[in-house]
């Protein structure tokens, strides 16, 4: 049983990562990731396809989708029918800085 679960655990680690240019493994929720692969054209089909569904929508008029990252910080995500912006956040929901 242990085994199987151990298993488990490293195939949902190892589905979590990719590699950056020099082949080094990158989390997918890390503000590296999301700066490299997130694009302005992306709509929320193919937001969510990359990142999974968001941990959070806060938004009243538009969608603001939360990300929450391995470093404690967050990525949110001005949306309507199109990326209005995109930022990284403290855990204090104070800005770090813009990505879009």
């Amino acid at each position: 049983m242990a085994r199987l679960l151990l298993s488990f655990f490293l195939v949902a680690v190892f589905a979590a990562c990719s590699k950056d240019e020099e082949g080094q493994k990158v989390e997918k929720r890390s503000f590296e990731y999301f700066s490299v692969h997130l694009k302005a054209t992306m709509d929320i089909n193919a937001i969510k396809q990359e990142w999974g569904e968001p941990d959070e929508d806060r938004g009243s008029g538009i969608h603001i989708y939360v990300y929450k990252l391995v470093d404690n910080t967050s990525i949110w995500i001005g949306y309507t029918d199109h990326i209005l912006y995109a930022k990284q956040m403290d855990s204090n929901n104070q800005l770090i800085r813009a990505l879009i």
